[in-house]
């Protein structure tokens, strides 16, 4: 919970609904911040829910254009803003330069979004990841809501897949390697058809992480194939897996 006091008011921000209405049990979050007017409540797009200080037109001499909203979280424009969050700001009589959605999905790559990548290619959960990376961090809801936008994030995404490509070049499985091996397998005429398939779709798998596009996808496999036990990797390299194993 985050108080200040404004002008003699005290304005309260909480961290999430839960904690809303433990101190607010007869009050309603309006659904849409969008439309809230001056003294709604309303939830944050990162879960957080503060009151409307303020709502007015950004042009007070257009009264049919765009309109603000005033909030802890900082003003933001009603029309145009893609995500409304974050942390709370000093100044909340001036709209923000660049968002925290924006700061995390396009800007650059910090030191914690670096460990971030590193983690998810080294097979850890999604939002483990970004709690070890974060450690300040001790909202499941906030840690969720960011770690969905770092997922979406092309850079990040470049440099898992590159995080990934040298967890495999390490063990000498190269984009080359898979080829070959899909090859020798497939051209294998004592091998099981079940085996082949099964191999030939593993190692496609794998190739296709180098170049995702498929976030969600791809920490699945990452997951199944960075935490690779030796046993397994022999196997794999051998190109068929154990009898028994999910690919």
């Amino acid at each position: 919970m985050y108080k200040r006091t404004i002008k003699g008011e005290q304005y309260v921000l909480y961290k999430d609904e839960e904690e809303f209405y433990k101190y607010n049990p007869e009050k309603q979050i309006q659904k849409d911040w969008r439309t809230a007017q001056t003294g709604d409540w309303i939830k944050s797009d990162d879960g957080k829910v503060t009151v409307v200080i303020k709502r007015g037109y950004i042009d007070k001499l257009n009264k049919d254009g765009s309109q603000y909203i005033r909030t802890l979280l900082g003003m933001v424009n009603c029309n145009k803003t893609k995500f409304f969050g974050g942390e709370p700001v000093k100044d909340i009589w001036r709209f923000g330069k660049v968002s925290w959605y924006e700061k995390t999905l396009n800007g650059s790559l910090s030191t914690q979004k670096r460990v971030f990548a590193k983690y998810i290619a080294s097979g850890i959960e999604p939002l483990d990841a970004y709690k070890k990376a974060y450690p300040k961090c001790n909202s499941d809801i906030y840690a969720k809501q960011r770690t969905q936008v770092l997922l979406k994030s092309e850079k990040v995404k470049q440099l898992i897949d590159k995080e990934i490509e040298l967890l495999l070049n390490d063990t000498g499985i190269t984009k080359s390697y898979l080829l070959e091996q899909t090859k020798d397998i497939v051209d294998k005429k004592d091998g099981r058809d079940s085996d082949k398939l099964r191999a030939i779709e593993t190692l496609m798998k794998i190739s296709g992480l180098l170049n995702t596009e498929k976030t969600s996808e791809s920490v699945a496999l990452i997951q199944e194939f960075t935490g690779f036990s030796k046993e397994k990797l022999n196997a794999f390299k051998s190109g068929v897996l154990p009898s028994g194993e999910e690919s």
